[in-house]
Formats: C-alpha cells, structure tokens, sequence
C-alpha cells in the first residue's frame, strides 16, 4: 500500500538551499533507498517559511527500512539545520487516489 511522510519544516530561510538539499537526496539515494518512489516540496502560502515535504514510498515497511539508514538520518540532520529546529511528521497511509 503506498505510504507518504510528510515533513513540515518552519523556520526555513532559504528556499534554495532546501530546494537544492532534496535535489541532492534525488539524485543520490533514489534506487537505492528501500522503496523511495520521489518526493515533492511546498511552500505554505499563508505561513512564509514554512515548508512541507512529501516523500512517497511503496509501503510503509520500507520507509521504515529507508528511516532506519545512515543515509537518512545524515539528511534529516541537513534537514533540521535548514530548518533550524525540529521538523513535525506526519505518516500517511494511502487509501483512495483518483491519480492516474
């Protein structure tokens, strides 16, 4: 079942940098993190400097593998720097879609 975390970073002031830090995940880890399928990012219009990422996995099982790795634990730490504190996570397990 296809499983999302969403990451609500606040705080945020610089766009690019965090635009450039998950460009950098996409490029490094997808193939090789457990189930990654890709992630999208968005800006709160009614919060500025506010941030959510949406990284989508094949199941939640394997997001929990992909949390487990150093890899992933190195990132959230970029993360929380970017951030400048702790992000809030949100996981969400998919139950309708009307994407095609």
């Amino acid at each position: 079942m296809p499983f999302t975390q969403i990451i609500e970073l606040d705080g945020v002031k610089d766009e690019q940098a965090l635009r450039q830090h998950i460009a950098t995940w996409e490029a490094d880890e997808a193939g090789a993190a457990p189930g990654y399928v890709g992630s999208r990012l968005f800006a709160d219009d009614e919060a500025p400097g506010r941030y959510l990422v949406a990284v989508d996995f094949s199941s939640r099982e394997e997001a929990e593998q992909n949390n487990a790795r150093p890899e992933t634990a190195a990132w959230a730490a970029t993360t929380r720097a970017l951030a400048g504190g702790e992000p809030a996570f949100r996981n969400l397990s998919e139950v309708y879609t009307t994407y095609r």
